[in-house]
């Protein structure tokens, strides 16, 4: 069984060719604009242009893996140490009084970090560590680091300030911190050509910054307990001064203050002055005064009008009442002597002196109590009225005094506002002092550096595959600015996509030593499926049908116009087409020499009007295909083919033929082709797949519109799919099985 193999880029074409009549071109408009398409992702362009590029690309890649080997046995070992540390936005708290920064930290976490950041890389950093390490003026650092420390002063700068900025710029060039998004701690890395001190620096680094950074809470404290030591002292001063203000005004107003901020019983204030002092424990004097003298004064007067033994005072008294109730003893006593005897009797008259001696005492004794409550309410009366008399003299006294107290009360409340003042800023002093003896740190080592193992420079896997990144990405730019520079015609889809044509087929490239006779008369060759397929699209890209009369022309030579012309008249002839072959090409014929006939005659003669069509026209060997040759090389040709002859001759071969197969000089540079085309009925433009410019084949295409051509199609010539890295999609073969 025979499997039929050819070209696809035939079916391509026959696929195309439908289209024909659809353009523009093939029905009379003469206009032409660039197809434009879609921009999208063609992945088997982007393969087909690696492919055409392999040698390059493989040439690149080579010399870049070379160069990163040589770059890699070349480059001085780097070694990196990395300590790491944690930044809190919030230092811990250890006596309960140091400054907060959380708010603040919240609302802005982010730059307290990345300020934390500018602060390690800062100048002043750098600066610390070098001095700490004591790298200024330390050559041996700058060896080690691979720096010459042999330098020149520049411009303003001394040679000892210029080998100090070079240490400073060597440990900020080598040095790199870093912060991840969603983490606190910091990674701290020094790069240099020897681990141990690559260590040594990333250590005193992070050292001298926690250093730095208590530093910096140490100065801003101190600043803090300077200025409120100052503050202090301008207040003790001004207290001092409000409260000898105050005392020199008192003195000088003879007002003393008893109060000493003291409080009576009743939560009241005391009161301020001696002189008021004294009126009010008088006056509290003069109101129990009062009160006695108005309780005596009752007594009296209840004694003065009551008989003395019927007062209370009298009755109450213990000395009365015992004397009454011995009293009445003896007249119990008395009344029973009388019962016996007579009043004379001896018993009875002692015992009535007895009772009479009783009475006589307890009278005395009421008398006595009697004179003492008036005395009591004399006594009373007369404390009352010195009371009084004090009294109204301290009022007076008083009222002057409280006249002279007003300055006296602003200026001890300007001593005691002052003296709160005072107070505070000493309270807030105190608690500095305490907190600056306290090293509380917001920054905690997490890990220190140690010396590293392994290099991260002069890794030469990493190194190697940076290389073939790099040189992917060369290949990338190279494969890109080739196929812009050298922007040519290579598949059916460029004649579509970039010159907005019908793309009538595409004709494989013959092997070196190939006839092409041979190739298209054998109908299972690849070429002769492709001309058939050309054939295909001629028949239909007209209403009619085949056209009458075809141009076969190009943008160059050698771009296989006159072969494409001699294939399709094969092709056209086995189907029994009468076929007429036309060399016009006037300037250098070659059609002929496919034929193999003579081109001692042909169309010079006849369109100058020295032979007729019956005289030029010539049979070939092979059937159906008749022609005529170019003749002599005239000196005129295109004023040769401008004249009225050549239409003439060309309508009359088309009466006479099938169709006329017209091979046409190049368009470029030439007028002949534009001529030719627009006298006969359509054109067939070939490329020649892979040689010209884009914008050379369209400009050839716009020469031949504008000129008034009709053209059905472009026909790819001598195409070479896998060279043109389209082997899987444009080509297929015959396979014969069995």
């Amino acid at each position: 069984m025979n499997n039929l193999t050819s070209s696809n880029a035939a079916i391509e074409s026959g696929k195309h060719s439908v289209d024909a009549t659809d353009r523009d071109f093939s029905n009379g408009n003469n206009s032409y604009e660039p197809y434009e398409s879609e921009t999208t992702l063609d992945f088997s362009a982007i393969w087909a242009a690696v492919y055409r590029s392999r040698l390059w690309i493989a040439g690149i890649l080579l010399g870049c893996l070379l160069i990163g080997i040589v770059i890699s046995l070349l480059l001085t070992p780097i070694y990196q140490a990395e300590s790491t540390v944690q930044i809190n936005q919030e230092a811990a708290k250890v006596i309960g009084t140091e400054a907060s920064e959380l708010s603040a930290s919240i609302q802005d976490s982010d730059r307290f970090l990345q300020t934390q950041l500018d602060v390690i890389r800062s100048r002043a950093l750098a600066t610390t560590v070098a001095e700490d390490e004591k790298l200024f003026g330390n050559k041996a650092f700058l060896e080690a680091m691979g720096v010459d420390p042999d330098v020149d002063a520049e411009g303003v700068l001394t040679k000892e300030e210029t080998e100090r900025e070079l240490v400073l710029e060597t440990l900020r060039d080598n040095f790199a911190v870093s912060l991840p998004v969603d983490s606190r701690l910091a990674s701290l890395r020094f790069e240099s050509n020897d681990p141990a001190l690559a260590a040594r620096i990333a250590n005193s680094f992070t050292e001298n910054y926690i250093r730095n950074n208590l530093q910096r809470k140490f100065d801003t404290s101190s600043y803090a307990r300077e200025f409120l030591k100052e503050q202090l002292d301008d207040a003790a001063a001004r207290l001092a001064e409000s409260e000898r203000e105050a005392l020199n005004y008192a003195r000088l107003t003879r007002i003393i203050d008893t109060s000493n901020a003291a409080e009576t019983s009743d939560g009241r204030a005391a009161p301020r002055s001696l002189t008021t002092a004294t009126l009010v424990q008088l006056n509290q004097g003069y109101s129990a005064t009062f009160a006695r003298r108005l309780e005596a004064q009752k007594k009296w007067e209840t004694a003065r009008n009551t008989a003395a033994l019927n007062t209370p005072q009298v009755l109450n008294n213990l000395a009365v009442q015992n004397l009454i109730q011995e009293r009445a003893k003896l007249k119990a006593e008395q009344q029973d002597q009388l019962e016996r005897r007579k009043e004379d009797f001896p018993t009875v008259r002692q015992i009535s002196a007895r009772i009479k001696e009783l009475d006589s005492q307890i009278n005395t004794i009421s008398q006595s109590i009697r004179k003492s409550i008036q005395g009591e309410y004399q006594t009373a009366l007369a404390q009352e009225k010195a009371l009084e008399q004090q009294i109204t003299l301290l009022k007076n006294e008083t009222l002057d005094e409280q006249t002279e107290s007003v300055q006296l009360g602003i200026l001890q409340r300007e001593s005691d506002t002052n003296r709160e003042l005072y107070d505070l800023l000493l309270k807030r002093y105190n608690e500095l002092n305490a907190e600056a003896g306290v090293q509380s740190n917001n920054v905690v080592i997490v890990d220190r550096a140690i010396a590293p193992v392994e290099p991260i420079s002069r890794n030469i896997p990493l190194n190697l595959a940076l290389s073939l990144l790099a040189g992917l990405g060369l290949c990338g730019a190279f494969v890109f600015g080739r196929e812009q520079i050298f922007d040519t015609i290579r598949t059916p889809d460029d004649i579509v996509r970039k010159l907005g044509m019908t793309a009538l087929g595409a004709i494989p490239l013959l092997k070196s030593g190939t006839e092409l006779a041979s190739e298209v008369l054998d109908p299972k060759n690849s070429v002769a499926e492709a001309y058939t397929s050309v054939r295909t699209s001629l028949m239909l890209s007209s209403s009619h049908g085949l056209p009458k009369s075809l141009v076969f022309t190009s943008s160059q030579q050698s771009e296989g116009k006159s072969g494409s012309c001699f294939a399709t008249a094969l092709t056209l002839s086995r189907i029994g087409k009468r076929v007429i072959v036309i060399d016009l090409d006037l300037r250098r014929p070659s059609q002929h020499h496919l034929l193999g006939i003579k081109s001692d005659h042909g169309m010079s003669d006849l369109l100058s009007q020295n032979a007729t069509i019956a005289d030029v026209t010539q049979t070939t060997e092979y059937e159906n295909i008749s022609f005529i040759s170019s003749g002599a090389i005239p000196p005129n040709p295109a004023e040769l083919l401008a004249s009225e002859n050549t239409v003439d001759v060309l309508r009359q071969l088309e009466s006479d033929y099938d169709i006329v197969l017209v091979d046409s000089a190049p368009v470029l540079g030439l007028a002949d082709a534009v001529v030719i085309g627009s006298i006969a009925e359509t054109i067939i433009f070939v490329v020649e797949a892979n040689r010209n410019q884009t914008s050379t084949v369209r400009s050839a295409i716009h020469r031949l519109i504008q000129g008034g051509g009709k053209l059905t199609g472009v026909l790819l010539n001598k195409f070479d799919a896998k060279e043109s890295g389209y082997s899987y999609t444009y080509q297929y073969e015959y396979n014969e099985n069995t």
